[in-house]
Formats: C-alpha cells, sequence, structure tokens
C-alpha cells in the first residue's frame, strides 16, 4: 500500500490570493542572462526576469532573518539538495527518515518548501553507505507560482566600459578592461497566484503567505546591496484576497496595468517614476466586476510612485513602511 502525505486543514491557506508586484531598477540588470550577463530580452526586444529570481530575493531575505531555507547553503558553503537535506536530518537526529515522514519534516522546517515546492531529486549519498532516498510524493507542488516577470515600459539598454583595478597578470601593471550591460531605467511586473488546496499539501498557513507578502517587499531592497542589483526599490504590492471557497482566479493581473507619460521624455528615456503615471483603472475595473467574489485587498505602496487612480478606500495598507 502505496504511503502518503496527510493533508493538514488546520491553520494552511483558507482562500486563493492573488499577488501582483512591481518594483523597479535604475542603471542595472534586473536578471543576467546564462551567457553573456547581459539583461534578458523576449524575441520583441521586451526585457523579462525569472521567477526564479524573484523567489531567490524571498528566500534570501527571509533567511537573513533567521528562517531556515531548502535552497540555500550550509554554513555559507553552496551544496544540493542532498548535501542540504542530509544535513538537517543529521542535525535533528533523524538521518533515517523517508517517505512521507520525510516529506513531513522537510515541510515542518523549510517555509520555501511549502511557498514553492521542490522536485526532492536526491542523489544516493557517497558516505559509509549507500543511501536510498524515496520521498512520497516525489514531487512536491507549492501553494504559490509566479509567472515570469516583465518590464512593462520600452526599456533602453545601455554598456558601460570601465576597467578593473588589478593587473590581470603579475606582468602587467595595468587593470583589464570590462563591459557592463544595464537598463536605463525598468519598471518590472510579477502576478502569483497562492492555491488554497496546494496549500493543504505544502501546509503552507496564512502565517506564511503573510511573510512571504513581507518578504517580497523587503527582499528586492534587500538585495539592492550587490552592484548590479543596487537600483531596485519595490513601488507596488497588491494582494487579492478571494472569500472561501470561490474557485476563481483573475490570472496575469500585471495584463491590468498601464503606463501613460508624465513628461516630454520619450519612454525609453525614462529614468525615474516621475516620469510616467502608473494606471490600474482596468484592474479596479476588472476588480468591481468581480467584487462578490473577493474577500478584501490589501496593498503596500512606495510614495514615490504616481497612480493616476488612488487605490479605493476600502484597500488595506500592508504598513511595511510604516515608521515603528
Amino acid at each position: 500500500m502505496t504511503q502518503e502525505i496527510e493533508p493538514v486543514t488546520q491553520e494552511t491557506l483558507k482562500s486563493r490570493r492573488e499577488i501582483l508586484f512591481l518594483y523597479d531598477i535604475r542603471m542595472g540588470n534586473p536578471n543576467g542572462d546564462p551567457d553573456e550577463n547581459r539583461p534578458r530580452r523576449l524575441p520583441d526586444g521586451r526585457f523579462y526576469v525569472t521567477d526564479v529570481r524573484l523567489k531567490r530575493f524571498v528566500r534570501d531575505y527571509v533567511a537573513s532573518q533567521g528562517k531556515e531555507i531548502l535552497v540555500g547553503n550550509i554554513e555559507g558553503k553552496t551544496t544540493n539538495l542532498t548535501g542540504r537535506v542530509s544535513a538537517h536530518l543529521t542535525q535533528i537526529n533523524e538521518p533515517e527518515a523517508n517517505g512521507a515522514d520525510l516529506v513531513k519534516i522537510l515541510l515542518d522546517a523549510f517555509i520555501d518548501a511549502r511557498w514553492f515546492g521542490s522536485s526532492l531529486a536526491f542523489k544516493e549519498s557517497d558516505g559509509d553507505k549507500k543511501r536510498k532516498w524515496n520521498t512520497v510524493p516525489k514531487t512536491l507542488t507549492g501553494a504559490m507560482q509566479f509567472n515570469m516577470g516583465e518590464v512593462l515600459n520600452r526599456a533602453e539598454e545601455i554598456q558601460i566600459n570601465g576597467t578593473t583595478t588589478f593587473a590581470s597578470s603579475e606582468d602587467k601593471t595595468t587593470g583589464t578592461f570590462t563591459e557592463t550591460n544595464v537598463l536605463r531605467y525598468g519598471l518590472i511586473a510579477f502576478s502569483g497566484v497562492a492555491n488554497e488546496h496546494s496549500a493543504k499539501l505544502s501546509r503552507m498557513t496564512e502565517a506564511d503567505y503573510d511573510l512571504l507578502l513581507k518578504a517580497l517587499w523587503n527582499g528586492v531592497r534587500s538585495a539592492a546591496n550587490t552592484r548590479s542589483k543596487v537600483g531596485q526599490v519595490p513601488r507596488l504590492l497588491i494582494s487579492l484576497e478571494y472569500q472561501e471557497g470561490e474557485e476563481f482566479q483573475f490570472g496575469n493581473l500585471m495584463d491590468y496595468v498601464q503606463l501613460h507619460p508624465a513628461n516630454e521624455k520619450e519612454e525609453n528615456a525614462w529614468a525615474s517614476p516621475f516620469d510616467y503615471l502608473l494606471d490600474l483603472s482596468r484592474l479596479l475595473a476588472r476588480l468591481e466586476g468581480q467584487k462578490n467574489r473577493i474577500a478584501k485587498v490589501r496593498y503596500e505602496q512606495s510614495p514615490d510612485i504616481q497612480l493616476k487612480v488612488e487605490p479605493p478606500n476600502d484597500w488595506i495598507a500592508l504598513g511595511f513602511d510604516t515608521p515603528a
């Protein structure tokens, strides 16, 4: 008889959620491609950012706050899934855990597994004896899924030339030439859905969801201590929360966002939020049409973003940037 992981119903996500998250970058590379480390571009010329990059922001933030993450390092050293899990099982004195018991341990310990899931693709260990990993299920689907992010404006890619400080070899006295490709300015949009049914299996709780919202907002900001990400700022976060029992979602909330010029600058010359108006009119119209399905909308807004239409009075401020 196949052993199955026991779904948890208490305190898991009670209803479906959708997220719209916007952040921008100025003179930086939001997500370098694997070949030339240039900003990633679609065939139509629009730039994009992978969901993997967004999840990295979130994971790094919660790790900095003392939370355990599955996709991370051990004492600052890179490791694979097998090494990460082996180290954790040894730490909690459960080195032989397997099957559904192993999956439960991972979900209880690692918040990113509850959010995003994992392929659970283990490799046989090379210790004193070979270990056969047997997880149930083999692949864990997380409750939270994000689309690929897109740069909403027609952004301009700029190549910056420079030189390194150190010489390339001992017999040379000058540094080597460098090339860095960045975006002049880009407003990046992500859409995501948190599914309440998947949450029962991945054990994602209401508290986990609230922490995810905080990690999105603060994670992008925290990541700005690297040279390529130094120009990143969170601008708008909307959490659309449905009534319990509603089997409904809009999907791709970024489709309902429009940008309008705020001055005489060409779009590819935009350099800050003061160069455009962010128009949520389409989104507000869609929400009004389905208002009976929606329990509440929560949001966080940068004071520098210029909205064409202000959020409705019944939207609830998340308060992440409210002074303590």
